[in-house]
Formats: C-alpha cells, sequence, structure tokens
C-alpha cells in the first residue's frame, strides 16, 4: 500500500471517530462539541485575528489628565491639613558627647575592647592546647610512678 492510501484511510477513520463523538455528546445533552484536533496544516484552524487596538482622542486624553490631577490635587490638600494639625515638635541641640570614631565607624575604645577579646581568645586557645598536650604526656610520667617499687 502506498502513503497516499494510507492517509486516505487515516482521514476516513478521523472522520468516523468525529462523527462518533459528535453523536454521544447529542445524546448526553451537550449541544456544542469540541473542534477535532486535526494535524494536517491544510485544515488548521487559522489563529484568532488580533483585537484591535484602543485609540484615545486627545481631548479624551486630555480630560483623563485634568481629572488626574484634581485627584493628586485634593489628596495632597487632604495630607497638608493633617500635618498643619498635628503640633509640631520642640527642635532641641544636643552636645555631641559620643567619643570620636576612628576609621570604619568604630570607636577608640571598641576597637580596645574587640583587641582585649581577640587576645584573650587567643590565650585560652592557647592554654587548652598546652592542658592537651601535658595531657598526652602526663599518662605515661604516672604510669611510670606507679610501677615503681616502694622503697
Amino acid at each position: 500500500m502506498d502513503i497516499s492510501g494510507i492517509l486516505t484511510e487515516l482521514h476516513d477513520q478521523r472522520d468516523r471517530i468525529n462523527q462518533a463523538i459528535a453523536a454521544l455528546e447529542s445524546l448526553n445533552g451537550a449541544g456544542v462539541s469540541r473542534p477535532a484536533v486535526v494535524s494536517s496544516a491544510k485544515t488548521a484552524p487559522a489563529a484568532p485575528p488580533s483585537a484591535k487596538k484602543r485609540v484615545i482622542s486627545p481631548e479624551a486624553r486630555r480630560r483623563m489628565a485634568e481629572a488626574q490631577q484634581k485627584r493628586w490635587a485634593k489628596a495632597k490638600r487632604a495630607a497638608n491639613v493633617a500635618v498643619k494639625k498635628t503640633p509640631t515638635p520642640v527642635k532641641v541641640t544636643v552636645k555631641q558627647t559620643t567619643p570620636k570614631k576612628v576609621g570604619g565607624g568604630i570607636t577608640a575604645a571598641g576597637r580596645k575592647a574587640l583587641s582585649e577579646a581577640a587576645k584573650a581568645r587567643w590565650a585560652k586557645r592557647k592554654r587548652a592546647v598546652k592542658r592537651a598536650a601535658k595531657k598526652a604526656a602526663a599518662p605515661v610520667a604516672t604510669t611510670a610512678v606507679k610501677e615503681a617499687p616502694e622503697a
């Protein structure tokens, strides 16, 4: 059988299936049937027409702009009235009493505290290493002392 014969049979089968679907949908009460899925380029449904671009006349744009300006003016007036009703805070000038900052946004006292804390951490770590070394060497020395005969 050649390709055109196979295509003809397949098209006939598709038509029969579509008829069967339509008959079943009419029995079910569904008045509108789904469009058949078609793989052929000739019978493929065309793309829906694109929606027309909405055109606004210059007069309409002007009216819209004026209305928006009125809305903003009304909102600003309401905000100004609310601000005027609130009492104004009294300004107090305070002399700067904080220590002068050294580069990097940290005070000299803060820098010193950080330095001391780092030194303390390193000292603690150094003591821990020494203790661990002493413990590792200690069992050998203590066992030798315990095993020695008493005189």
